[in-house]
């Protein structure tokens, strides 16, 4: 048999047959060794790729590695489920492994000129005593001087109120903003870039222009990353008792910070401060708050972050408009502010103005006197401590009354004060609060007489009408 033949006829064993070394060797009368060479030294030798489930996915897979480069494996395979493929998820995490696989990148150095720019960002932080909060972080690329503060929340009144802080402490702004891509921000990020209306509108009365980051491009605002690693290392090595408690331990710390020479230009972020080009503040003040829209319930409450506020009975199954700041709320309908509340970051609670419920009451006069008792029961403990201390049913009503009726005239803090005040005493009358906000008491006044009781004898003697009559021959 030539060598010729023989090659094919252990590659046809092999490819066609599936036979092992050992058994082609057996089987054509030649050494295992002669069948390795030849398989060895033959392209053709080589064993034939299995064809995979996932071959027909494969430009599909890099397409989203494209837009997506931070896939994971079992995303992957959520998706390809959802397009018919019917293979197991070892499988797919094979494939993606090398797209998986963190690339060694090389980065060009960033240079700033003195005002160009200011990196911003949010970042997090989880205590147990506090639980978790957010940080705003503001630093000029220059000097590297940085500020912040946190929040109990991140949302859009909160980023604003964040700026503003800054701008304050540091006297200006940068010419440049650049940030992440957030959803305060930007709205969406695809071929062109749809940015938040109203922040335009905050960058358009400040007069800065916004930069943002490409995704996954942590290296582009690498100055106010680095810092924020460096805060949680100090955050947490310390306690903390509440967030005003957070935030007076973490200024001193910055403020440490600015005054300590930096790595890179050899100089403090203080000392570069002074050279930084900042546009200056304008006289007016930008209202840091958020609208959203929402309509008031039958039962005259409006819903807000799982809490629910009270607005006038009259204005129950209306659109409004809520307009959230970062410590109040109001509500605003056709316009006009009908209700403002202290804003609560509890969650599930209810908050009422007992004047709210005035006009409904009014419609139910058999019912008025124990509901306002109710409303001015919830409104705060101090009111249900004083009441519950009343002798009977009746005087209860009658306090909750009065003290329904000073709300026309006197805030609701300025009465819970006096309230407390009194309980702290153990005293539990009405007359005492009139007392303590100076006003008169509500009794009939006295008659008061003169101590010369001649003065109640006084007669004159009358004129006569001819003296007013002007055609009397006296006026002539």
């Amino acid at each position: 048999m030539s060598e010729e033949s023989l090659t094919s006829r252990v590659l046809h064993l092999r490819q066609v047959e599936k036979l092992s070394q050992r058994q082609i060797a057996e089987s054509l009368g030649i050494g295992r060794k002669r069948v390795r060479r030849i398989l060895k030294g033959s392209d053709e030798a080589r064993a034939i790729p299995k064809k995979s489930v996932l071959d027909e996915y494969n430009n599909l897979i890099a397409h989203w590695y494209k837009q997506h480069p931070r896939l994971k494996a079992t995303q992957v395979y959520e998706r390809l489920k959802t397009y018919g493929y019917s293979g197991g998820y070892v499988s797919v995490a094979r494939l993606t492994r090398d797209e998986r696989t963190p690339k060694n990148n090389a980065y060009y150095p960033l240079t700033f000129l003195p005002g160009e720019e200011a990196q911003v960002d949010w970042f997090f932080f989880n205590n147990e005593q506090i639980g978790q909060v957010a940080g705003f972080l503001y630093v000029l690329s220059y000097s590297r001087y940085a500020w912040g503060i946190f929040y109990p929340k991140t949302s859009f009144e909160f980023f604003l109120a964040g700026h503003l802080e800054c701008f304050k402490h540091i006297g200006g702004l940068a010419h440049r903003h650049r940030y992440d891509n957030l959803k305060s921000v930007v709205l969406k990020h695809s071929a062109e870039i749809e940015y938040n209306p109203q922040f335009l509108d905050f960058a358009r009365f400040y007069g800065f222009s916004i930069h943002v980051c490409n995704p996954y491009s942590g290296n582009e605002k690498g100055r106010v990353e680095r810092l924020i690693r460096d805060i949680r290392v100090f955050l947490y090595a310390e306690t903390f008792i509440d967030l005003a408690d957070l935030n007076r331990k973490f200024h001193p710390w910055l403020e440490k910070r600015n005054m300590t020479i930096h790595r890179s230009t050899l100089k403090t972020p203080k000392e570069l401060l002074a050279g930084e080009l900042l546009i200056h503040l304008p006289e007016r003040h930008y209202q840091p708050r958020r609208v959203i829209q929402a309509v008031i319930s039958k039962t005259a409450l409006v819903e807000f972050e799982t809490n629910k506020y009270s607005a006038p009975s009259t204005c129950a199954g209306k659109a409004v408009e809520i307009i959230a700041y970062p410590d109040r709320i109001e509500i605003c309908l056709a316009g006009k502010i009908v209700a403002h509340h202290v804003r609560s970051f509890s969650k599930a609670g209810m908050f009422q103005n007992a004047l709210h419920s005035e006009t409904l009451l009014s419609r139910t006069p058999q019912f008025k006197m124990r509901r306002i008792l109710q409303v001015m029961t919830g409104m705060d403990p101090a009111f249900r401590y004083f009441f519950d201390h009343q002798d009977n049913d009746d005087k209860r009503m009658s306090a909750a009354y009065q003290l329904f009726v000073l709300l026309k005239t006197h805030s609701k803090g300025m009465l819970v004060s006096a309230v407390k005040e009194l309980n702290a005493l153990s005293c539990f009358k009405i007359k005492a609060i009139m007392s303590l906000l100076n006003l008169p008491d509500s009794t009939d006044p006295q008659i008061l007489w003169p101590k010369d009781a001649r003065l109640l004898n006084l007669t004159y003697e009358e004129r006569r009408l001819d003296d007013y009559d002007p055609d009397s021959p006296d006026m002539e």
